[in-house]
């Protein structure tokens, strides 16, 4: 690794400048403008021991890369002990604040939006402008000591730390510009660590197949077992079963809508034959629950005709030679006055028993008004 790299990856980069290049900002005050001057009471900062000791193993690489004697050694430790520092120090407030916004956000789930990372992009450039301009006082001190063979290296690569910290700078300025893109720029992408979005996707997809599995173990209603028997009926294959049962829920969905949308009357109906005392307020008020329970039959019969749709003419033809055509064709018809089982109210025992699951104040959870084959 190249002087130069070292001393700003190294150093900076690694400790500090991991925010700089990071793509995220993490939770901050909105109306912050400038930079902190306010050191955090949270978060991580180096001691003065911590500071020399890496300072020590950074100057012993670069040591070993120029072929440093003793005392250039010493004078390279005296240098970068005298420069680095106190950069850090002057500027703690801002460079912590950073820090602790940069692991904050590391610790959440998704990206931060565009804007964030503009602001945050924003404070971070004269940092990084300063630093450069720390890291040239160090080349210029380390050319007072280093012999023709080590300024040759120096000068090679401090070209390309001035080209690296360009590109920096470009990226942070693409950034203050808003043109940050989290899909392609969050830092936890390529990770491992799911999004907020996935996260969110994998809970959604949890909990709809916990639904369909209560759905399947809760008590079928009439519409159901109708449709399950139609299908059984005419043997459908897949593709058509997928369409059987997206017509049922569509059904399904639209009656449970109108019987919400009509609860109030449905018990105010229900009340009142329940208390109805005479024959003809009985008689009444069946009249006005059948008036009212019309729609949902049409409901249904609107799930029957679409039913019809999906049976091939093979799938007819087999079905009739089983003998269950006709047997579908009687429960399609309405049941007339006689078929329907009289009881003391009036209405019909399938109908007593909606009203029953209905508990008087609640539309129905699942048994329509169809009649018993």
């Amino acid at each position: 690794m190249n002087l130069k790299v070292r001393l700003a990856g190294t150093l900076i980069l690694a400790m500090f400048a991991t925010a700089a290049l990071a793509q995220d900002i993490g939770e901050r005050d909105e109306d912050r403008s400038r930079r902190a001057d306010k050191i955090p009471t949270e978060g991580f900062w180096p001691t003065q021991k911590m500071m020399e000791r890496f300072i020590n193993r950074i100057t012993d690489g670069i040591s070993d890369e120029y072929d440093f004697d003793d005392d250039q050694l010493e004078m390279t430790r005296d240098l970068f002990k005298a420069q680095f520092p106190e950069f850090l120090n002057e500027n703690r407030a801002e460079i912590q604040t950073l820090l602790n916004e940069y692991f904050e956000a590391l610790l959440d789930d998704g990206p931060p939006a565009p804007e964030e990372v503009a602001e945050w992009a924003g404070r971070v450039q004269p940092l990084m402008a300063e630093f450069g301009e720390v890291c040239d006082e160090v080349t210029e001190g380390m050319r007072e000591y280093i012999n023709d063979e080590q300024m040759v290296m120096l000068d090679a690569q401090y070209v390309a730390f001035q080209t690296g910290m360009k590109m920096v700078q470009n990226k942070l300025a693409i950034w203050a510009d808003g043109d940050y893109d989290p899909e392609t720029e969050w830092i936890r992408q390529n990770s491992g660590h799911r999004s907020r979005e996935e996260r969110e996707d994998a809970e959604r997809a949890t909990e709809e197949a916990e639904a369909e599995r209560a759905a399947a173990e809760a008590p079928k209603d009439q519409w159901t077992i109708y449709t399950e028997q139609f299908i059984e009926r005419y043997q459908l294959n897949d593709e058509q079963k997928q369409k059987a049962f997206e017509f049922l829920r569509r059904q399904q969905e639209a009656r449970d809508r109108y019987l919400r949308r009509n609860a109030d009357e449905m018990a105010h109906i229900t009340k009142l034959l329940t208390e109805a005392e005479s024959d003809e307020a009985r008689a009444a008020s069946v009249e006005a629950y059948e008036r009212l329970n019309a729609p949902v039959d049409r409901i249904f019969e609107q799930l029957k005709d679409r039913l019809d749709t999906l049976p091939t003419r093979a799938q007819r033809k087999a079905a009739a030679a089983a003998g269950l055509v006709e047997d579908d064709e009687r429960r399609r018809k309405p049941p007339t006055p006689a078929s329907r089982p009289a009881s003391e109210s009036g209405l019909s025992k399938e109908k007593l028993e909606n009203l029953e699951e209905l508990g008087y104040v609640k539309p129905p959870a699942s048994q329509p008004t169809t009649p018993e084959p």
